[in-house]
């Protein structure tokens, strides 16, 4: 009797076990197609742009909840490039990085403030911006221009530290993620190179 119930309790971990790794990679499979529509269709609508057949859109869609890119995020030392989204919902964040909404747009003065995920189960988009050292550069591609920003440091703070998103004198982006542990949050600050 001991024996048996060993058994299907080994069996339930198992499937448990085989259960969660199939989710993880059910949705990273699926962040990854919406990416790829995502930058596809934020390419084809800057093409449009420069050939004369739009004057200015203000987003490219991927059908997955309706998220529309607003910008192409890129930072080169980490091997990133990800589409940038209006918001901070879950379903926008599940298959991009989210602007905070309120805080300035990529160039203009102020605190560009963006969020994206660091984990296998919800998202790998920020997984490495703690490699991110002074001088690194990350660059925002929006439908007018690109921005190239100076990675100025960066530290960890707890969840309710929401000064990290107050405005600035100066252009400057900071990057949101949680810490490994997920219980802080890794922000990466940097300034708009001249």
């Amino acid at each position: 009797m001991k024996n048996r119930v060993f058994r299907i309790l080994g069996i339930l971990l198992v499937i448990i076990g085989i259960s969660a790794v199939l989710y993880g990679t059910y949705n990273k499979v699926k962040t990854d197609k919406a990416q790829k529509t995502l930058i596809n269709d934020f390419d084809n609508v800057l093409k449009k742009i420069e050939n004369g057949d739009i004057k200015e859109p203000e987003s490219a869609e991927t059908s997955e909840k309706n998220v529309k890119a607003i910008a192409i995020l890129e930072i080169p030392k980490i091997g990133l490039k990800v589409a940038v989204a209006e918001g901070t919902s879950d379903d926008i964040i599940g298959y991009a990085v989210g602007h905070f909404t309120g805080t300035a747009l990529p160039g203009e003065v102020g605190n560009c403030a963006l969020v994206g995920h660091r984990n296998f189960t919800t998202g790998e988009f920020f997984l490495r911006i703690n490699k991110l050292e002074p001088g690194d550069d990350i660059r925002i591609t929006t439908f007018d221009k690109t921005y190239t920003y100076k990675v100025t440091g960066q530290q960890t703070v707890n969840p309710q530290d929401v000064y990290v998103l107050n405005p600035t004198k100066t252009p400057t982006i900071t990057l949101v993620t949680c810490s490994l542990n997920g219980k802080q949050r890794l922000i990466v600050k940097g300034e708009l190179a001249q």
